[in-house]
């Protein structure tokens, strides 16, 4: 049987039965972390499948030699690898709802609670100030000086500023989209004028896609693709943290997260 897990903010698989064995005795692999039995199947702890189970001195596995060497305790810390964050966050303090857009503070049900949110990136504000710049090299600062030319009158440097206002879409666009992960959904909105909307829960998510290119790696942008239940396909450009997103909706697939409750004063 092959087994998919995740490991390091990734994917890895398809894996061997032995092959996950070995790499939980190595410490390479923990207990805590996701595995699925299925490329597109349901993600929950390694611990969770019995041939995985921790074996305790009252309970040692079935058909073990006792001289064969135990299993490295599922905690022992990892050679050579960073911390895997746990798949499911415990305790966590969710985001205050008050500090959501308007579009995802009316759309939260009762008792749902924001996890993760992100918005555009501001590669978005580069594209439109390189068309702005453009244009005032190549209409406006001439148009200016043509009509002083022309005319002796200095009215035509009044377009100078214009291509300036090709900021203002990026803007409005950068400031009206709202992308929150709840522990049940994913809420997406962007736009103003062109409105493009999204509400599905987690567990209706097949698959997240991250298209990055060269730059997008480098700057943490991207174009964020999700794929649901009936055949339903979303795309979002100019995603900030796209990785981060997608890796939100995984960790939420694999169990909601506990958040830790509110202390007194």
């Amino acid at each position: 049987m092959e087994f998919y897990v995740y490991l390091n903010g990734a994917k890895r698989g398809p894996l061997t039965e032995e092959r996950v064995q070995a790499l939980l005795a190595e410490g390479v692999l923990h207990g805590s972390d996701l595995a699925s039995a299925e490329s597109s199947g349901a993600w929950k702890a390694l611990a969770a499948f019995r041939r995985f189970h921790a074996p305790t001195a009252e309970e040692p596995p079935a058909g073990e030699a006792s001289e064969s060497p135990p299993l490295a305790p599922l905690s022992a810390p990892r050679p050579h690898l960073a911390p895997v964050p746990a798949p499911a966050a415990r305790h966590l303090s969710p985001i205050d709802p008050t500090s959501l857009g308007p579009y995802a503070r009316s759309t939260l049900g009762p008792n749902e609670n924001p996890c993760y949110r992100t918005t555009l990136h501001w590669i978005i504000f580069a594209r439109f100030a390189g068309l702005a710049t453009l244009v005032f090299l190549l209409v406006a600062l001439p148009f200016a000086i043509g009509v002083q030319a022309l005319t002796g009158s200095e009215l035509g440097w009044f377009v100078l500023p214009l291509p300036a206002f090709l900021m203002v879409p990026p803007t409005l666009a950068f400031a009206s989209s709202e992308l929150v992960i709840t522990d049940r959904r994913v809420l997406i909105k962007t736009g103003i004028v062109r409105r493009q909307t999204m509400e599905v829960f987690i567990s209706k998510v097949e698959s997240i896609a991250v298209d990055q290119g060269f730059f997008g790696r480098v700057l943490d942008y991207g174009t964020v693709v999700i794929r649901g239940t009936g055949g339903f396909e979303e795309l979002f450009e100019a995603i900030a943290s796209p990785i981060q997103f997608r890796n939100w909706v995984q960790r939420l697939q694999g169990g909601a997260p506990e958040f830790a409750k509110p202390t007194p004063p």
